[in-house]
């Protein structure tokens, strides 16, 4: 899973106003998504983001004129890391009615290791106000919510309905909401290609330089560029071959084709500062035109400030797009992640009782509270039934003096069971009562517990699971090599492993166990897959949300990877089961997801979900919205929903989005994009910055 980085593409996402207004609210916001996705790329991290549509409609609002139905919109804000909302985009005006159903669309990024905080604002529009520059709070209220992302991605169905509140956080009589998330299809994109380059400036005294290549791509301000991605470097060398990329559309290009890419060649330094040889300004579509006339190459522009002159040439060659199945595909159909959770009891933590101890009680939150908080805080959305799997490791039961080293610390069944992070979190306290503090340190049977559980679900059928164990300690293992074959044992199946540092130890063998660069080998056998994750809470000041996004960073891609691996479809549960009871919606309201509700979501839609892929979405795979499920949405009871009952959703639903709409993304709004070279004929001095 590569990074992934993005700012908001349509044209409906560049609404600003709200708690921080204006055009300055949704650039901020944007603003921030791309400096933390810079320092994801800089550090190597392998952060999961997509891009998603959200989908609104509202049913049995209040009447905010007089004369009329109110003439609703509805306005997206997300709570930044500063603690301000911005605005994320605002629907169209609907006039006259008091159940809409919007055509604009919500665009934002999604990342699975973040609570993303929303809030949503219901208001009625007066006559001559602009909808796009009204401040909302300026409008007649209807209806608000505040959710988290987490929930709508998750929600049965993909249908996330929740009623509207007062101004005073109570909730509304009738007035209800729903929220349908789509994943950008284009943003499920993959790229491979190679480049390469030929004759590099030579800027090494001794020896020749060291090449790399990165990527940047064109922010929507038109002037700045984001890093995307970074290749390999390859020593002493002025005509390299870098490893093929493998890259996202959404990281490389947000699903813009067009989009401005610049490809620079650096030297590399040790120092960390390198030094630019050459530079060319192309887009994906151009790549692409390049890599499909073989052995053509474009010309390097010299770095700014240098003489003209020949900076050497670059090369891309077999460029395929394949189109796969997502993180969300298999959470939005119905994949579900567990998480069982186990606690360091050695006595090197110290007796509770003192201050001293990383388990003393008396300062408000532990460490190891704080880990469970952050990390369950995102994945409760994930596992359905919130039953959280909790053990102790290193301790002995008080009166006895035998250590365990893996004993239930739950009050439900043999593998001690907490209901939600709260039921976690008092399990905890209650077994620092009834267990003594003991030693070692060992992790092979806590971790061949949950294999043992993770090994279950794959024997039992039905919808796949995945299993997450996060393990809190305060020192180094003990048992390293039975370690070892654990995890590679349990690489082989739906299973990652958390390890979080508490305290201040060295923790070396942690970082071994942690094998980014080589996988963890012993006996013979060699792990299928990276599945551990090793985090030190004190580098993060005992701060258990940014512990969890550093926790949880890889573990999308440790899913995919096994998902693919097994060759495992996406599943989609809810097919096959009833819906959960709602209350109809009124004439004219936002109609159930019928076959012919969403003409946008023809099979041509998703070229990736091949024949037998996605075999829940037939026709049949919602049977409980047969004729007669909704009496009320009869054909009669629509007259005006003929056929093209959608008329909002034609071609020109969307003029923001028609050609012209982003005229820098036109063929000729890249004269950076210089002449083919043809194979064997020198490039072209070039004539400057």
């Amino acid at each position: 899973m590569g990074q992934c980085f993005s700012d908001a593409t349509d044209a409906q996402s560049k609404y600003e106003v709200g708690a921080t207004s204006g055009k300055n609210g949704a650039d901020l916001a944007t603003r921030s998504a791309d400096a933390e996705g810079a320092v994801c790329l800089l550090t190597g991290g392998a952060r999961f983001c997509t891009t998603l549509e959200l989908s609104l409609s509202c049913q049995h609002l209040k009447s905010a004129d007089t004369l009329s139905k109110s003439d609703p919109m509805g306005v997206l804000y997300q709570l930044l890391d500063s603690g301000s909302w911005a605005e994320v985009g605002r629907t169209e005006m609907i006039a006259n009615t008091l159940e809409p159903a919007f055509v604009k669309r919500f665009r934002l990024m999604f990342h699975f290791e973040k609570t993303q905080k929303l809030r949503l604002l219901v208001v009625d529009v007066d006559k001559g106000q602009e909808t796009g520059t009204v401040s909302p709070e300026s409008c007649d209220f209807l209806g608000k919510a505040e959710f988290e992302l987490g929930e709508v991605v998750t929600a049965r169905a993909k249908r996330f309905e929740r009623p509207l509140l007062k101004k005073s956080g109570e909730a509304q009589d009738k007035a209800t909401f729903l929220l349908v998330p789509e994943e950008v299809s284009a943003c499920k994109d993959v790229y491979r290609f190679q480049l390469k380059a030929f004759d590099l400036k030579n800027v090494d005294t001794f020896g020749k330089s060291d090449p790399f290549l990165q990527i940047s791509r064109m922010q929507e301000d038109g002037v700045t560029w984001l890093p995307v991605y970074k290749t390999n470097t390859v020593n002493n060398c002025l005509k390299p071959v870098w490893r093929d990329v493998h890259v996202r559309a959404a990281q490389l290009n947000n699903g813009d084709i067009y989009r401005p890419l610049r490809l620079q060649v650096f030297d590399y330094s040790s120092t960390g500062i390198h030094q630019l040889l050459g530079q060319v300004d192309l887009s994906t579509q151009r790549m692409m035109e390049l890599a499909s006339q073989h052995g053509s190459m474009v010309p390097l522009q010299p770095p700014p400030g240098s003489k003209p002159g020949n900076y050497g040439s670059l090369q891309i060659q077999g460029f395929v797009t394949e189109t796969q199945a997502s993180f969300l595909d298999y959470v939005t159909g119905g994949t579900e992640i567990g998480f069982v959770v186990a606690v360091d009891f050695t006595a090197s933590n110290g007796e509770p009782q003192y201050r001293s101890s990383k388990h003393y009680q008396g300062d408000g939150p532990t460490q190891y509270e704080r880990a469970i908080m952050g990390v369950g805080g995102i994945i409760t959305y994930y596992d359905f039934d919130k039953a959280f799997p909790m053990f102790g490791f290193g301790g002995c039961r008080r009166g006895s003096s035998s250590t365990d080293h893996c004993f239930p610390l739950g009050p439900n069944g043999p593998d001690g069971v907490c209901v939600g992070v709260p039921g976690l979190l008092e399990a905890y306290k209650r077994g620092l009562a009834d267990w003594s503090l003991s030693g070692p340190t060992y992790f092979a049977p806590v971790i061949r517990r949950t294999a043992d559980m993770a090994r279950e679900t794959v024997n039992a059928g039905g919808p796949p699971k995945y299993t997450v164990l996060l393990i809190m300690t305060d020192g180094d293992v003990m048992d390293m090599s039975n370690t070892i074959e654990a995890i590679i044992d349990a690489s082989h199946l739906p299973m990652s492993i958390l390890i979080v540092g508490i305290g201040r130890d060295e923790f070396a063998k942690m970082h071994q166990l942690d094998a980014d660069k080589k996988r963890l080998s012993a006996g013979g056998k060699t792990a299928a897959r990276d599945i551990v994750q090793f985090v030190e809470i004190e580098k993060f000041a005992s701060d258990g949300v940014r512990l969890a996004q550093e926790l949880l960073a890889e573990l999308p891609g440790q899913f995919l990877e096994y998902m693919r691996s097994k060759n495992i479809p996406c599943p989609n549960i809810w097919a096959t089961q009833q819906p959960v009871p709602t209350v109809p919606p009124a004439p004219g309201a936002y109609p159930p997801p019928a076959p012919a509700a969403y003409p946008q979501q023809a099979p041509a839609a998703y070229p990736q979900q091949v024949p037998g892929a996605y075999p829940q979405q037939a026709p049949a795979a919602y049977p409980q919205q047969a004729p007669g499920a909704y009496p009320q949405q009869a054909p009669a009871a629509y007259p005006q929903q003929a056929p093209g009952a959608y008329p909002q959703q034609a071609p020109a639903a969307y003029p923001q989005q028609a050609p012209g709409a982003y005229p820098q993304q036109a063929p000729a709004a890249y004269p950076q994009q210089v002449p083919v070279v043809a194979p064997g004929q020198a490039p072209a001095p070039a004539t400057g910055p």
